[in-house]
């Protein structure tokens, strides 16, 4: 019945957006996509307050916390706000957080190929994988899984802002979002409107059992995540190659 639902409403949205393709997305002058679903903004304080009640299942959403989101201090709020609003899988409740390079250590040392380990465990039910700053070489242990499903694994996979290769997670991930990188970095502090995009995506995720594969048009999903948000398709800096599951956001 949960599945039904899911899919009615995906093939709702979908009706909607080839029915209103010119209304609803479009080129700028700036070559952005941006879709305009709606015209409501949602605040990260009322994301992190709203309680969610997952009681119907018992699978678990993994949230890896990678490269720029694992400082003490991010770490420390992030997993405050999630604990708050989902709870999380030692107490019986829905999110298993994991941080790199902590939860990663083998012989003293810590390998992000160590996250196969971790998500091919048989007691593990997954509803999802949401990664945040996945560093290098997680696409591997990404790869592995999806060779134990036949590539046909049954639940999202969903990158935001990742450090590993752009190639290795665009063909392990069902669609990757990231923000413009310039070739002078200052050092990166995650503000509430990355928390606020982490937070959306758990909750479409936390939606029900589903395949982003059934609806295999990345904009079928973003229309849900980014509502009003401007973005673009990631262009690889050596081919000159555009990602059809790997965007960059204009506003990030």
């Amino acid at each position: 019945m949960k599945r039904c639902l899911i899919l009615f409403c995906l093939i709702a949205i979908s009706l909607n957006l080839i029915s209103c393709k010119k209304k609803n997305q479009y080129v700028n002058g700036d070559g952005a996509l941006q879709l305009t679903i709606s015209d409501s903004e949602t605040s990260l304080s009322d994301f992190a307050t709203k309680p969610v009640n997952h009681a119907f299942t018992n699978k678990k959403i993994i949230v890896l916390l990678g490269y720029s989101f694992n400082s003490p201090e991010v770490k420390e709020k992030i997993l405050k706000i999630l604990e708050d609003k989902y709870g999380f899988a030692d107490c019986g409740a829905m999110l298993f957080p994991l941080c790199f390079p902590d939860d990663f250590k083998r012989g003293g040392h810590s390998y992000a190929t160590e996250f196969y380990n971790i998500i091919s465990d048989p007691l593990l039910d997954l509803a999802g994988i949401v990664l945040i700053g996945a560093p290098e070489y997680t696409h591997l242990a990404l790869a592995r899984n999806q060779d134990d499903w036949n590539q046909k694994v049954p639940y999202p996979v969903i990158a935001l802002f990742p450090q590993d290769d752009a190639l290795g997670i665009e063909s392990t991930c069902d669609f990757i979002l990231d923000k413009t990188q310039t070739a002078e970095e200052e050092v990166f502090t995650p503000t509430d409107k990355y928390f606020d995009l982490l937070l959306h995506v758990i909750d479409y995720v936390s939606m029900g059992d589903f395949e982003v594969s059934d609806f295999s048009e990345p904009l079928v999903h973003l229309s849900v995540l980014l509502k009003d948000k401007k973005f673009h398709n990631f262009t690889d800096s050596e081919t000159g190659l555009k990602s059809i599951n790997h965007f960059v956001l204009n506003q990030f």
